[in-house]
């Protein structure tokens, strides 16, 4: 019959407290954690929509311009520039 010995239930409660510490420490600095993963960065996806099975829409963001890429299988992916610019009301 296997006992658990209380050594290994010290080790699993230690485990668990830090594992509880590190989900606290990124719960609270979570924002911060993610700007500087994402710095210095180039390009990055803003948005990707199914059309069907097999074809695909990205807005893709590079440098501060946005471009619309139209995926398609057994084509060549299209590539074009948005214009970004705002609608005066």
């Amino acid at each position: 019959m296997n006992v658990v010995r209380p050594d290994q239930i010290i080790i699993v409660v230690l485990f668990l407290a830090l594992l509880g510490l590190a989900w606290f420490v990124v719960r609270m600095k979570g924002a911060g954690l993610g700007a500087k993963v994402r710095q210095g960065r180039r390009i990055s996806v803003a948005e990707v929509t199914a059309l069907s099975p097999t074809d695909r829409a990205m807005i893709i963001n590079v440098d501060g311009a946005d471009f619309l890429v139209l995926k398609s299988k057994g084509s060549p992916a299209s590539l074009t520039r948005l214009d970004t610019k705002e609608v005066a009301e």
